[in-house]
């Protein structure tokens, strides 16, 4: 016989689903979102935002190898003339230098390799302080000596055959630092902001990209 402590288990009712411990299965965890690689990013501009850093530096390329053949017309008037100053040495060789120079920058453009863009940049830079190291000794030569005592300094310059004031030639020393400087930064800041973006396009981790590739 059953006792009575089975008896009223047995007839007791079963415990209401209310009572019971509602457990929620956990969502699925979300997956990151990768952030999109924008070719046309403002980052990425030149000109005020109206051209590609990339097409701006094709552009500096073609500008750049379009003016080596300058240096087949120096080498031309370097060899024919007997006397060879320390001006046209210093010119000849900043033109040679430029050549790799211009080589690395278009491989660099078609590689999308950052690094050999790097060569442009530091030529630029180093022909730019030389140059305006060169005419502020110029602005100093013919601003503090004697009118007498600048016959040789115009002859190496091969100015001794015009009657070119010193004046004139200071004013035209003090452009050429304007120049140089002016050019430089901008050529230069073009080429390095299509340098970070080469170099942001190779660094990222993702797989989608908005925008027309340049």
């Amino acid at each position: 016989m059953l006792s009575a402590e089975q008896t009223s288990n047995a007839i007791a009712p079963p415990e209401s689903s209310s009572a019971q411990q509602i457990t929620t299965p956990h969502p699925p965890p979300q997956l990151e979102v990768t952030q999109a690689f924008d070719h046309q990013d403002s980052k990425y501009k030149c000109c005020c935002g109206c051209m590609h850093a990339k097409t701006g530096a094709m552009i500096i390329a073609i500008l750049s190898s379009i003016s080596l053949f300058y240096l087949i017309y120096l080498s031309i008037g370097f060899i024919n003339d007997d006397e060879k100053r320390w001006s046209d040495w210093a010119t000849l060789i900043n033109w040679i230098l430029l050549m790799p120079v211009v080589i690395c920058l278009f491989v660099g453009l078609f590689a999308k390799n950052q690094y050999l863009l790097l060569p442009y940049i530091c030529h630029s830079i180093i022909s730019a302080v030389l140059s305006v190291i060169l005419a502020s000794i110029l602005i100093y030569t013919f601003s503090t000596a004697e009118h007498n005592d600048l016959k040789e300094p115009k002859k190496r310059m091969g100015l001794e055959s015009y009657n070119v004031s010193n004046g004139i030639i200071i004013g035209v020393a003090i452009l050429q630092i304007i120049w140089e400087i002016a050019f430089t930064a901008w050529f230069t800041w073009v080429i390095f902001l299509c340098y970070r973006y080469f170099r942001d396009l190779k660094n990222f981790p993702g797989q989608t990209f908005i925008g027309r590739e340049p």
